[in-house]
């Protein structure tokens, strides 16, 4: 066979090199180029590093651009293997190899994005500044590439002004940039300048032409529960055509509907949607549990299961288990418990504090105790979880000796402990220790009380027959009364018959805009306690004229 020219050999082997696709296919052309000795042209020797990253074989691609002899490299071969290091996401390479290409060839637009990257995917804010005032030095900082890595870069780093001021020179923005901006600040800032943000770009005649500038206003909507904005939002996103091109957008709408407990639109949606992968699956099963909805949240757990065969994952059992407690479940608990056991599902903090919270609430203390004896490592929350448990069980001493051994492990007990304390307190009627503690969780521990710690005090004192304290302790309150914390003084005048100071509370929890219903049905039984018949039909038309009905009263109760 004769031999081709060099050049001619070389252009052959780079035109097939842009033909082929498997690694296979490439690693026979590079043992051509190696045969003709062609190793070290910077040409062949770049597109072989392409081929073998396009392949996902990042080791291979760097031991081919190591072939090109230093002084051949130019910035296209340096670009190459950067943008493979990028792409893997192995940053510290990349901004290795970035440092050592400035001294060969000068920085563009490409690289410079792909060291901005590997700034933030290493947490280095300094090296991402450094690399900033380089854009700068060469005219490149409000490049249509460089531009956006840097806002979305300060972003990230939580430096929302930095970003803006970015922003702010760059004189033809894209919507793409707009969305960039809208991430950083829905990260690190108000909910609201995210809308700001999308009424500005609105104004300036910019359209909507991707789905990021969606995804950070439907998320927006979601963090301040704004339902209405947010089904604005993904009506926008079906007239625009990206609901069906992002499976992102999909799940970000799910996730907004669930928190704004819109749970239908969040259902409909999400069956819909192709791509139902566990988050998705895990996003409605953990809204259904959260909203009450256990016997749905649990007929959407069998059927990612059992009709998907979708794999669930920690956070999705977790979930599961949230029904388990509201059904009050042990049996589905111990199933889940069970599924984790067999399936060698390693268990982290958040699902082994679940399981202890399950059996508490289904009325197993030792199954409750057991699990959290089997915790390799326990934090101040699992601690609370285990004196909450005690607690609600009417198990007092218990719950005040485990709240000593937290103690003794030197761990700090914080706001929660303290409900779960100031809790167990009130199921046992134990008024001193109540106070005590109450007490004690801000001169000890610098806690400055909130609702749940006032409301639970209250609790604590109506129920044991202090109801004169009860009242004279939310008057003295530093902060403005909730609803908590009077409805919990309601149903201690209830249990103690007191009617007028009933009337009193009853007045001014609605008007402040409290549960209307739960408020007239309290008021109602406090009435036909006393035998006022009369103000329990006037209390009861009230609730036919406003169209409030009595809620059927529910038991759960489990046959083994």
């Amino acid at each position: 066979m004769m031999m081709l020219p060099v050049n001619r050999t070389s252009a052959l082997l780079l035109t097939i090199l842009t033909q082929i696709k498997a690694l296979h296919h490439t690693q026979q052309v590079h043992a051509k180029v190696i045969l003709h000795g062609l190793q070290e042209e910077v040409l062949l020797g770049s597109s072989l590093t392409n081929s073998y990253i396009q392949s996902n074989r990042l080791d291979l691609a760097a031991a081919s651009f190591h072939r090109i002899p230093p002084r051949k490299r130019n910035r296209y071969s340096w670009n190459t293997i950067l943008s493979g290091h990028s792409k893997s996401k192995n940053h510290r390479e990349s901004l290795r190899l970035y440092n050592l290409m400035r001294k060969d060839c000068n920085v563009d637009s490409f690289n410079l994005v792909f060291a901005i990257k590997a700034c933030v995917g290493l947490g280095f804010l300094e090296n991402g500044v450094l690399v900033h005032g380089l854009a700068v030095k060469n005219g490149l900082d409000k490049d249509g590439y460089v531009a956006p890595s840097l806002v979305e870069m300060y972003g990230e780093f939580g430096r929302v002004e930095d970003a803006r001021k970015v922003f702010d020179e760059i004189t033809l923005k894209s919507s793409v940039l707009w969305g960039v901006l809208m991430k950083g600040y829905l990260r690190y800032s108000s909910d609201s300048e995210v809308f700001r943000l999308f009424y500005l770009m609105r104004e300036g005649g910019l359209g909507i032409d991707n789905a990021l500038t969606l995804i950070c206003l439907v998320k927006a909507c979601g963090n301040v529960f704004a339902g209405r904005e947010g089904k604005s939002v993904h009506g926008l996103s079906i007239r625009r055509g990206f609901i069906d091109q992002s499976g992102y957008l999909q799940a970000s709408v799910v996730d907004m509907y669930v928190k704004c407990r819109l749970l239908d639109d969040a259902r409909e949606l999400f069956q819909k949607s192709v791509d139902k992968n566990v988050v998705m699956w895990t996003t409605l099963v953990s809204g259904f549990a959260k909203c009450e909805r256990a016997v749905e949240a649990f007929d959407l757990f069998r059927e990612m299961m059992l009709g998907e065969r979708v794999l669930p994952n920690q956070c999705t059992l977790a979930a599961v288990l949230v029904a388990c407690s509201s059904l009050g479940s042990q049996r589905h608990g111990k199933s889940v418990h069970g599924h984790m056991i067999r399936n060698g599902i390693e268990m982290d903090a958040v699902n082994y504090t679940s399981f202890i919270d399950m059996y508490a609430r289904c009325g197993n203390v030792q199954m409750a105790r057991k699990v959290f004896d089997m915790m390799p490592e326990r934090n101040v929350i699992s601690w609370s979880s285990m004196v909450n448990a005690f607690g609600i069980n009417g198990k007092f001493e218990e719950a005040l000796g485990c709240f000593g051994k937290m103690k003794s492990q030197n761990l700090t007990p914080n706001s929660v402990t303290f409900v779960s304390l100031l809790s167990a307190c009130s199921h046992s009627g134990n008024i001193e220790e109540g106070r005590k503690q109450f007490v004690s969780m801000t001169r000890d521990y610098g806690i400055a009380p909130e609702e749940e710690h006032y409301a639970c005090m209250v609790d604590l004192l109506g129920r044991g027959g202090e109801i004169g304290e009860a009242k004279s302790f939310i008057d003295n309150m530093p902060v403005e009364p909730m609803a908590s914390a009077w409805g919990a003084l309601l149903n201690a005048c209830r249990i103690h018959k007191k009617v007028e100071l009933a009337e009193e509370i009853a007045e001014k929890l609605l008007s402040m805009g409290s549960n209307e219903s739960s408020v007239y049905v309290l008021l109602s039984n406090i009435y036909a306690d006393a035998g006022m018949w009369e103000m329990v039909n006037s209390v009861r038309r009230k609730m036919g004229i406003k169209g409030y009905r009595k809620p059927m009263g529910l038991s759960a109760i489990e046959v083994c």
